[in-house]
């Protein structure tokens, strides 16, 4: 519905809001982009379900958030609106690990599925290393290329904002590279959970050992 609306009022002012020309080419500027990367925490939680084969789960988010900032000039008769800076976030909130509740802490098997797991955030975390500095240029390139708006009424600056918001968010040089994070973290995560894991394997099997040993030293009583 809100998108319905603001594309409604995106027509309604479209005669009033135009790419820039002569008018307002003079006022382009080299926007100061600033590009930070949020690498998150890890917080460890235990869970009532039943996890079995794995045991464990990691919940990862990885977020972007851009925050542009514009001016504008009024010479009396019209508003150019361009692009000032822009503040940018990318990486991780807080990685939430989840072990299944039977495992007590520091046991072999809660050991072991806090291994599997954190290594899943470390190769989260390469895969954003792998695009962050490429992100960080597309940015810069991005931000740079966005030419000043021209608009006859006050009351269409704020529709220039969005305009100019948009060309950010929408360019695919970004939705690429996004695109490239997302199928390295979903290739990394499916062969990680693809392979055995040996370290749970040994848990098991010397629970088994000790129980056979109790039970043929309770045979010799």
């Amino acid at each position: 519905m809100v998108k319905k609306l603001l594309f409604g009022l995106c027509c309604l002012f479209c005669a009033d809001l135009y790419a820039a020309d002569d008018l307002c080419n003079q006022y382009k500027k080299i926007p100061d982009v600033n590009v930070l990367r949020e690498n998150g925490g890890v917080k460890i939680q235990s869970s009532n379900d039943d996890l079995w084969p794995k045991g464990g789960y990691v919940n990862v988010m990885p977020f972007g958030s851009f925050a542009p900032k514009i001016s504008y000039v009024f010479n009396g008769k019209y508003y150019c609106v361009f692009l000032d800076s822009v503040d940018a976030k990318i990486g991780f909130k807080d990685f939430e690990v989840v072990i299944d509740k039977k495992y007590k802490k520091d046991s072999c098997e809660y050991n072991a599925i806090l291994e599997h797991e954190n290594h899943h955030i470390a190769d989260s975390r390469k895969a954003l290393d792998s695009v962050f500095q490429d992100v960080d240029v597309a940015l810069h390139n991005i931000s740079n290329d966005i030419m000043p708006i021209y608009v006859e009424n006050v009351d269409n600056v704020p529709i220039a904002f969005e305009t100019i918001q948009n060309k950010i968010v929408d360019d695919v040089r970004l939705k690429n590279l996004v695109e490239k994070f997302k199928k390295q973290q979903e290739n990394d995560a499916s062969i990680l959970d693809g392979t055995e894991d040996e370290k749970i394997k040994k848990c098991i099997e010397n629970k088994v050992n000790d129980a056979f040993e109790r039970y043929f030293k309770s045979k010799k009583k």
